[in-house]
């Protein structure tokens, strides 16, 4: 993969020996540890994908990724764009002076998703935008990548500014589900991702024979390390895809791809699934929100190794009205060409 242009240096991303989290029981375990990346010449696995109006963030995507890692040779790219839309997307990335491809085994490869193989979804909310069928393609990434153990998912409003080959390489060392950004409440505390309701507790506790356990954190899905071993073991694909049927049917739930993936990963494997701690510096987000929690400390923004602009306020053009772009000094070093493609 070519670079469209030459952002800021790597900077190097420190693991503490055993980074743990004060939290519920259940998740307080190790997520990373030290590894010696000169000794691992496997592949660094990361997805990203978006539909036509956040194509702009895919390049920031990869673009910060080539640029802060230590060892670009070993990332491997998947793009995911809508099903049809590959040639276009291609020439997209070639404007920006990226090099795509087809092929399997591609540095930066392209593909479609095709929005058949999620079931038909019935979002009860206003934030359309949780209804594009990208936002599910997480589902499926076991089958968009077979063989493959280890993954990072990232949404395509982040820049990476840590090293996320080194992350992959810490991340899940005893082989747990995944890693994520656990956020400040449980789930019974705020009902995150709309969760906490009679009827859904009830149809919980019927599939997998046990409560819904609302002690347990919630996360945040937009940056996420997946062990597609235990995914495929576990048959998360179809209990996500048993979760979106039943919300179409009885309304349980009212945003998008989180709540299914938190009930399928919390059902899984009587019980055992449970996402790690990612680092808090490797998930500063809100950065797109249009409330007090967009606005961040110098501080923060200076030891941050991943960007998020979850929110309306993107740092590229997204095309919905007037909407103030967001950090975009943050955006600009790996924005390639710009409007220009």
């Amino acid at each position: 993969m070519a670079q469209s242009q030459s952002p800021p240096p790597p900077r190097g991303l420190v693991l503490d020996d055993a980074v743990t989290a004060t939290t519920s029981a259940g998740i307080g375990q190790p997520s990373l540890k030290k590894v010696d990346v000169g000794d691992v010449q496997t592949p660094a696995h990361v997805v990203v994908g978006a539909d036509r109006v956040h194509w702009p963030g895919v390049i920031g995507v990869i673009n910060s990724l080539l640029a802060n890692s230590a060892t670009p040779e070993r990332l491997h790219v998947l793009a995911l764009c809508p099903s049809g839309l590959e040639d276009n997307f291609t020439k997209y990335l070639q404007c920006h002076g990226l090099k795509p491809s087809r092929a399997s085994d591609a540095k930066l490869r392209v593909a479609g998703f095709d929005p058949k193989r999620v079931p038909p979804l019935k979002v009860q909310t206003k934030l359309t935008n949780l209804e594009s069928p990208l936002n599910f393609a997480r589902f499926y990434l076991a089958e968009l990548l077979p063989g493959v153990r280890k993954v990072l998912y990232l949404d395509a409003d982040v820049i990476v500014a840590g090293d996320a080959v080194a992350l992959l390489d810490g991340a899940l060392p005893a082989g747990e589900l995944c890693a994520a950004t656990l956020r400040k409440t449980t789930l019974g505390t705020k009902g995150v991702a709309s969760l906490k309701n009679e009827k859904l507790l009830a149809r919980f506790l019927q599939r997998y024979g046990r409560a819904l356990p609302l002690d347990q954190r919630g996360f945040n899905a937009g940056v996420f390390v997946f062990n597609l071993h235990s995914w495929r073991a576990f048959n998360l694909t179809h209990e996500a895809e048993h979760w979106i049927r039943a919300n179409n049917q009885e309304k349980l739930y009212a945003l998008g791809s989180q709540p299914p993936l938190t009930l399928a990963i919390l059902g899984a494997g009587g019980g055992r699934g449970r996402c790690q701690p990612l680092p808090a510096e490797w998930h500063l987000d809100c950065l797109g929100c249009m409330g007090h929690g967009r606005i961040k400390t110098a501080e923060q923004l200076q030891t941050a190794k991943l960007f998020h602009w979850n929110g309306p306020n993107k740092p590229f053009k997204t095309g919905k009205g007037d909407r103030k772009r967001a950090y975009v000094e943050l955006f600009a070093p790996y924005k390639g060409r710009g409007d220009n493609c």
